[in-house]
């Protein structure tokens, strides 16, 4: 008595049976691994098979053994069924045809089209189909063991697996494509990427230079030292000791002020002084931040590497590195820094931060030289003193320097490349 082949209708029920769950598998592997770690969280607060899901996430490799282990075995069932259903039919001389045409069904309904469905409402077919999971997770338990055991064998040939991190260059992308989709707006995103980029920030780049610190000797009186900051508009002196680079403490104008006020403006500032502190340039601005924070300081004095004056930074100069510039009434004269002219140019200070100058022409200065200002900046492109009348054709545009004052560009012309 010869082996009993399987009804021919029983076959095909097989196959379309086969088909439905290699489509299953293949959707549930699609949305687990796109499945990001703030929707998997989200899923379990609302209770839609979340505490399931985040189960199953957190051991990835078994996760993925059980899927690829599920969804071979019913590949290959679906091929052993119809290369049955086919011989049964027409005999050998079909059998490719019913291969080929398998071959075209599996990759059509049960890889592309699951998989697409899968990307669209991942959360979806994640939570529906995570009960399944885990009870496959169960049935090939000792497969899945085998197969995550022979792998690791085989990776360590190759080294040992390192961990990737979410690095800071990921998260940045990662909020440029939230833009691009419209999830985030333009200046939130510009506000989020700054505060990444502080720690790569030092102070040096936004520090006020050592050559534009309005400081006072500390034989200066506190009523003198109140006339000599009108002026400047100033709120916080440094104060040094024979030499402007010997700063030795730090004196707030509101100290001043109450001095004179209350009959003691006569009183020296090497008196009343406090403090400062004291930074090096090289300091990122995120550790800035924290310290300022932790000493509850808004200002600091920036030492170079021999112990002078480098310069001064503040609260502010941070604040301003993630939003953008501030004006208040005070700023009036940084607004008058960028004028723009009836060609389409502009007259720029020298002394206007190379910051200042995007805001108000859009030129991508992300990309250039260690230098604060515009004025650096011509002088780093022609690699000397600027005199009056220089030209220099740059990567932002093109300069003209109209002025110059103590071996600076006092005014200039900028003219922007134009964009095709």
């Amino acid at each position: 008595m010869g082996h009993r082949r399987p009804p021919v209708s029983a076959s095909l029920i097989g196959v379309i049976v086969c088909l439905v769950f290699s489509a299953l598998f293949s959707s549930v592997e699609t949305a687990f691994t796109s499945l990001t770690v703030f929707q998997i969280e989200s899923l379990k607060k609302r209770g839609r098979g979340g505490a399931t899901v985040e189960r199953l996430a957190k051991k990835p490799d078994e996760l993925i053994a059980t899927i690829l282990i599920g969804n071979n075995i019913v590949n290959i069932l679906a091929s052993v069924l119809a290369t049955q259903w086919a011989l049964t039919r027409w005999g050998d001389i079909a059998l490719g045809f019913v291969t080929g045409g398998l071959t075209f069904l599996v990759l059509i309904f049960g890889e592309v089209t699951p998989k697409r469905l899968a990307i669209a409402h991942n959360e979806f077919v994640a939570s529906a189909l995570a009960p399944l999971l885990l009870i496959c997770t169960y049935l090939f338990k000792p497969l899945v063991l085998i197969v995550n055991f022979l792998s690791s064998l085989v990776t360590r040939l190759f080294g040992k697996p390192t961990k990737e991190e979410l690095s800071m260059e990921t998260m940045v992308q990662m909020l440029s494509i939230a833009e691009h989709m419209g999830v985030i707006d333009y200046a939130k995103s510009a506000m989020v990427k700054n505060v990444f980029r502080l720690g790569a920030t030092t102070v040096q780049a936004v520090m006020t230079h050592r050559i534009d610190v309005f400081s006072l000797d500390k034989r200066t009186t506190a009523e003198d030292a109140c006339r000599l900051a009108m002026a400047p508009g100033v709120s916080r002196i440094p104060v040094y000791d024979g030499d402007n680079e010997n700063i030795i403490g730090l004196v707030t104008a509101r100290m001043a002020i109450n001095e004179v006020l209350s009959g003691r403006g006569g009183r020296l500032l090497a008196d009343i002084m406090t403090k400062p502190l004291y930074i090096m340039p090289t300091k990122p601005l995120s550790e800035l931040f924290n310290l300022f924070k932790k000493k509850r300081e808004t200002f600091a004095v920036v030492i170079d590497e021999y112990g002078g004056l480098a310069g001064v930074v503040t609260m502010r100069d941070i604040v301003e590195e993630i939003v953008g510039a501030i004006y208040d009434e005070d700023d009036a004269d940084t607004r008058e820094r960028v004028h723009k002219r009836s060609d389409g140019s502009f007259t720029v200070a020298g002394d206007t931060p190379l910051s200042v100058l995007a805001e108000f022409t859009a030129a991508d200065v992300s990309s250039l030289p260690y230098v604060q200002t515009v004025s650096g900046y011509i002088a780093w492109a022609l690699d000397r003193i600027p005199v009056p009348g220089d030209y220099v054709d740059t990567d932002i545009g093109q300069f003209t320097v109209l002025s110059t004052d103590a071996k600076r560009v006092d005014e200039s012309i900028y003219r922007p490349h134009r964009r095709d």
